[in-house]
């Protein structure tokens, strides 16, 4: 059985535009949640609820309440791209930890090109830098022909997931935000994915794939 924690999406610019969990005990997110549940439901000092975009059903209706629909970050609020005012709610611990894991996986790849002879000006990934595993998770890495990179985590007994995320990128990414034409197209600036179909077709897959025993 497949066990999916995490996905981490960057784009050309470094910029974190999509993350969100699924079998994670604690973690930035919810820690945010607690904090506004223990204040009324809303952080002190802020007039919005922090981190609060839920996945949405085929209608697109939102379902904040069902524990089965993920939290996401980052949002048009909380992004450190496009932050609307300087009263937004942030979540400094899930940045430092899209840098950390951004770095450990752009870090682990260069070496791998550089091992392999594959180095070069034009980045990508020649070498082949697939995944790594610790002793508590293995982490997934798959780098579009368009420099987008996603990074999925998973218990260590998981096996290669280069095809679960390729078709991440070409069925659902692609077609749900690349193609949407409210996207931010803009090559000089980074913009989170808001996009509802994007994550109820994303949360979908991720619990159709992890109800399976193996990956096709």
């Amino acid at each position: 059985m497949v066990v999916v924690y995490t996905i981490y999406i960057f784009d050309r610019h470094c910029e974190c535009i999509f993350y969100t969990e699924w079998n994670r005990g604690r973690s930035p997110l919810s820690a945010d949640r607690s904090a506004a549940t223990a204040v009324g439901g809303r952080p002190e000092g802020s007039k919005e609820p922090a981190n609060t975009a839920h996945a949405v059903d085929g209608t697109g209706t939102h379902l904040s309440g069902d524990s089965q629909r993920p939290l996401v970050w980052p949002t048009t609020a909380t992004s450190t791209a496009h932050r609307v005012s300087p009263e937004s709610p942030r979540n400094i611990a899930m940045e430092e930890e899209a840098k950390l894991v951004y770095g450990v996986a752009f870090s682990t790849r260069n070496i791998i090109n550089k091992l392999n002879s594959k180095d070069g000006p034009q980045g990508g990934n020649p070498g082949g830098f697939m995944s790594f595993a610790t002793n508590t998770y293995r982490l997934h890495y798959y780098e579009s022909p368009t420099g987008v990179k996603f990074i999925l985590t998973t218990d260590i007994a998981t096996a290669s997931m280069q095809p679960v995320l390729e078709m991440i990128y070409r069925n659902i990414y692609v077609e749900y935000v690349v193609k949407n034409p409210l996207f931010n197209v803009d090559p000089l600036a980074s913009s989170p994915i808001e996009n509802d179909y994007f994550r109820a077709v994303l949360n979908n897959y991720i619990r159709e794939i992890s109800s399976t025993t193996t990956i096709a």
